[in-house]
């Protein structure tokens, strides 16, 4: 990888102890290097020096204290006080040094993006270009590459940034979603107002991608209080990885994608995490029957599922899901109320407010919402509009309603509804049909296929093993309008899924189109 760098640097660090005591006394005595409106940083630092001999993370069964941790990042954080480049991509891989290098580039009030390995070259080529990287940190890498200066000119304040990260766009060119330390400590902020009771007594998983905005949360706010991050290797197959790290390490906190248990049902049966204190669901759609099912593995944890745009800094709402009476739509769970701190508006297609009761497009608003995409002012200017009460809104492009409680349910993404004889049809109420004919044992997706002039089909996609349909479609018709059923029936013995964990849908549909 090392010809897609503009400027590459390698570290080997091995653990100084003494660096460590250097770099935590300096922090906390020297207020300029730490704004204290940065409370996230602050916290870290303060508890890196209280916890210094302490667990900090178990990476790959292998077990580092604040004190490797915080050596390993003062020795990154005085070569990035030497260069000039404010925008530093850090190669992501399962390690201490990258975890070690996204710490260093925080405190040394530089912005990071993580750059996957496995990523196509041409994508890792266009988000170096885009982003304006002229440094990265390859961990991996076993020689210094040539330096070469490559700072965009015309980025301005960029050290204002704690994180820019790349998601897919509509035209296939990723979208940076630059997030501020602002917006990062928003959050932060908002996100210990939940009511967690963890301390330095915890164990805490990390399973996500670092690419993915909910890592962020995963890696550092467990060292705000000193407790423990157990990361899971994406080696073979991830969801087995993630019960054997819950299981062996007796996890206290665990952050998961609904897919992950949804590939570990037919195992609930060997599976007891009686330590488990929180199960937090979130990055996809929770189905609610798969939680009931779940419960009797983790007897003592609350459930809370957590719902926010990447723009909006992570999370934005929240849900604690009640053993019994779950409040859903479809069967999937709500996303319930906003965080402290962000506003929250249901608007119909022409940007009027709708009732309670109505559906219409979500719109967020707050200290947590980004201020824009990275240089691309047609979509900041699409996706972000000021509202008549004065407030910056995020078009988040998801279909929900609110209820009489202030309660948000969830109904999928807005170009996830089709239109078909000219009814607007929602995917979730088709798939929701065909996971109740199966007692809520299997999932299922709806693809719609757009054909010539515009008409479309419905291609319903089961995550089991081949059968006849003849049930199936008897059962639809009976509680499906003609015009919602499905036109094809296809069977897949286990759905793909992305680096994350979710079910990766643009693949299923990818299957199915080169299968006709």
């Amino acid at each position: 990888m090392s010809e897609l760098f503009k400027k590459i640097i390698f570290l080997k660090f091995s653990c100084n102890y003494s660096a460590f005591l250097c770099f935590v006394v300096n922090m906390i005595s020297n207020r300029d290097m730490i704004d204290t409106r940065d409370s996230i940083l602050w916290d870290i630092s303060e508890a890196s020096g209280k916890y210094a001999g302490r667990t900090a993370m178990v990476i790959e069964d292998i077990s580092y204290t604040y004190g490797q941790l915080f050596g390993r990042v003062g020795q990154i954080y005085r070569e990035l006080l030497q260069e000039k480049s404010n925008i530093i991509g850090i190669v992501a891989e399962n390690n201490i040094e990258t975890y070690a290098s996204i710490l260093a580039v925080l405190f040394a009030g530089k912005t990071y993006v993580m750059l996957h390995p496995s990523f196509p070259k041409n994508r890792i080529e266009q988000i170096i270009s885009d982003a304006g990287i002229g440094y990265t940190i390859d961990n991996n890498r076993q020689e210094k590459a040539e330096l070469k200066e490559n700072v965009a000119p015309e980025i301005i304040a960029s050290h204002q940034y704690a994180y820019i990260i790349f998601t897919s766009g509509s035209t296939g060119k990723p979208k940076g979603v630059p997030i501020s330390r602002e917006n990062l400590n928003a959050f932060y902020s908002a996100y210990g107002k939940l009511g967690w009771h963890l301390d330095e007594n915890d164990r805490m998983l990390q399973m996500f991608e670092l690419t993915f905005d909910v890592s962020v949360v995963s890696f550092l706010y467990p060292l705000t209080f000193g407790a423990a991050v157990y990361t899971v290797s994406s080696e073979g197959f991830k969801y087995l990885n993630v019960l054997d790290v819950m299981d062996t390490y007796r996890i206290t906190f665990a952050a998961i994608a609904p897919s992950i248990l949804r590939l570990t049902r037919p195992y609930f049966d060997n599976i007891l995490f009686p330590d488990l204190k929180y199960l937090v669901v979130t990055a996809e759609a929770t189905d609610v029957s798969i939680l009931s099912d779940f419960r009797l593995c983790i007897p003592h944890a609350t459930v809370v599922n957590l719902y926010g745009p990447t723009e909006s800094t992570i999370y934005c709402t929240s849900y604690v899901i009640p053993c019994e009476h779950a409040k859903h739509q479809n069967g999937i769970a709500i996303i319930g109320k906003p965080f402290d701190g962000i506003d929250v508006m249901i608007m119909d297609e022409q940007g009027h407010p709708v009732g309670n009761g109505q559906t219409g497009e979500l719109w967020v608003s707050g200290g947590q919402v980004m201020d824009g995409y990275w240089h691309d002012e047609a979509n900041s200017t699409t996706s972000l509009v000021r509202y008549t009460d004065g407030k910056v809104y995020y078009k988040t492009g998801d279909i929900c309603r609110r209820d009489d409680d202030g309660d948000l349910y969830y109904y999928g993404r807005k170009d996830s509804q089709v239109k078909i004889q000219g009814f607007r049809i929602e995917l979730g109420e088709i798939e929701y049909q065909v996971k109740q004919y199966y007692g809520g044992k299997v999932n299922a997706v709806v693809i719609p296929l757009y054909m010539e002039k515009g008409l479309c089909e419905l291609q319903l996609v089961i995550e089991k093993k081949e059968e006849s349909t003849v049930g199936l479609e008897q059962y639809l018709q009976s509680h499906l309008p003609s015009y919602m059923m499905p036109k094809q029936i296809h069977f897949m013995v286990r759905f793909p899924l992305n680096n994350n964990g979710k079910t990766d849908k643009k693949r299923i549909n990818d299957l199915i189109k080169n299968n006709r």
